[in-house]
């Protein structure tokens, strides 16, 4: 019989990987259980939450946006019992689909915060896809200018069935021009945005508001940054914290919180002298 107060040996470790062309157009819940069948078929120890539906002990850091690729992801993963890392290296690679890169395996401490609590930004390169001469860097410019020297962006988004808007203008921390590409017929742009709970910066967000949407074009995430990590903080070191509140738009209505049935009612007294069983009885009569 097993002991519940011994605990099995565990093991945390942070893939580095990279989501490519071939499945940019997937969510995140089926890149999550696109990973976890990936671990499975690699007959690799994953530990598994306790509880009536088993979750994996797995977190991506920043879940990407469908149509967005990243060169840069993570993913931390819990196994029990640990497993070199040579071996885990070489069973994962073997099992990997096309479009999945894994670049880097490295073993964490248990009690590292989750990336998603540390998260602070993060940089993306806009491809806009045109032939030469089709469209004037110029014109770039000028739309990049005016984004630029605009204090507020406003946008509408919903989060758990309620409307709300926001100043997308603050969160976009650096915006700028880095060139066309004549080799593979694209022009860059560079994006730098704020992500944290309840102020994160979408990059898609940012092209509608520069307004190419008459051009091909993909979005690639080439960097995460995360508050624990010195070098990060350095780089936003020079950015002002954006608030949730600050970029919040107050419409001036009051938000109704929802009643639910059994909700904010008073119990009917019952009547005295009767057992439970006979008031339960009642309702079979």
């Amino acid at each position: 019989m097993t002991n519940p107060d011994i605990q099995p040996d565990r093991q945390r470790v942070r893939l580095t990987y990279e989501k490519g062309e071939a499945v940019k157009f997937i969510s995140h819940h089926d890149e999550f259980r696109l990973w976890e069948r990936v671990l499975r078929r690699a007959d690799l120890p994953i530990l598994y939450k306790k509880g009536f539906n088993p979750q994996p002990h797995m977190q991506i850091a920043a879940p990407l946006g469908v149509g967005i690729t990243g060169v840069c992801e993570f993913l931390d993963i819990t196994f029990s019992p640990p497993v070199p890392l040579d071996e885990l290296t070489e069973r994962i690679r073997a099992k990997l689909p096309p479009g999945i890169f894994l670049h880097d395996v490295v073993e964490v401490p248990l009690k590292t915060a989750a990336l998603q609590s540390v998260l602070i930004g993060a940089d993306y390169t806009i491809l806009i896809f045109a032939e030469p001469g089709e469209i004037d860097p110029a014109l770039i410019e000028a739309r990049i200018a005016t984004f630029l020297n605009t204090t507020e962006i406003w946008r509408e988004r919903e989060r758990k069935g309620q409307k709300y808007t926001y100043n997308l203008r603050p969160l976009a921390l650096e915006l700028r021009y880095n060139g066309y590409d004549a080799t593979s017929e694209e022009h860059r742009i560079f994006l730098r945005v704020q992500q944290r709970p309840g102020a994160t910066g979408r990059p898609d967000e940012v092209v509608d508001a520069l307004g190419f949407d008459d051009f091909a074009r993909t979005l690639r995430r080439d960097r995460l940054y995360f508050s624990d990590s010195e070098a990060d903080v350095a780089v936003f070191a020079v950015y002002p914290v954006i608030e949730q509140t600050a970029i919040s738009k107050d419409d001036g209505k009051a938000s109704r919180r929802k009643k639910r049935r059994g909700r904010d009612r008073t119990p009917a007294k019952p009547p005295e002298g009767r057992s439970i069983s006979e008031r339960a009885a009642d309702e079979f009569a």
